[in-house]
C-alpha cells in the first residue's frame, strides 16, 4: 500500500519548518557572528602588516579605475604561495583572489579596481605554512560633476 501525502500534511509541515528555520536564523549566535571578509572580521583577525607595501591614492575622482600597486615580502624562511585584494564595502568584496603557481619570496604587483564607496582596501599575503600577513589602506571616492556654463 503507497502512502499517500494530504495537501494539508505537506502545509502542515511545511509551516513546522519553516518555524524552526526562522528560529535557527535569528538565534543570537548567527546574527552576532562577523561577516566572511568584513571591515571588522578583517580588523578583528589581527593580521601582521610586516612585508605589505601597498600604494593607492588617498583620494580618488571616481571608483571606476583605481590604481593599485603593492609590493610582498615573505619573511624569513617562509615563502608566498598567494594573494588576495579585498573592499569590504564592495557588493563582490573579493576583488581578486590569485595562486601562485610557484612559491615565492617577494612578489610585486600592478592593478586598477573599482570600488563602490570611499573605504579600507585590503591586501591579504598567503603563505606556505598556512598563515597569512594583512595590510589594509584607506581610500576616499569622490563624486564628481561636470558643469558647464548654465
Amino acid at each position: 500500500m503507497l502512502f499517500s501525502h494530504t495537501p494539508l500534511a505537506r502545509r502542515t509541515w511545511l509551516a513546522s519548518f519553516g518555524t524552526v528555520a526562522a528560529g535557527v536564523l535569528t538565534s543570537p549566535q548567527v546574527l552576532a557572528a562577523a561577516e566572511v571578509n568584513s571591515q571588522a572580521e578583517l580588523q578583528a583577525r589581527a593580521l601582521q602588516a610586516v612585508g605589505i607595501e601597498v600604494v593607492l591614492p588617498p583620494l580618488a575622482d571616481n571608483g571606476n579605475a583605481i590604481p593599485l600597486q603593492f609590493t610582498l615580502q615573505a619573511p624569513a624562511g617562509k615563502q608566498l604561495v598567494g594573494f588576495e585584494i579585498i573592499a569590504p564595502e564592495n557588493p563582490n568584496r573579493v576583488i581578486l583572489r590569485l595562486k601562485l603557481g610557484q612559491a615565492q619570496s617577494r612578489f610585486k604587483f600592478n592593478t586598477r579596481v573599482r570600488l563602490a564607496m570611499s573605504q579600507e582596501v585590503w591586501v591579504l599575503a598567503h603563505l606556505n605554512d598556512g598563515s597569512s600577513l594583512g595590510r589594509g589602506t584607506h581610500t576616499v571616492v569622490t563624486a564628481t560633476a561636470c558643469f558647464d556654463e548654465t
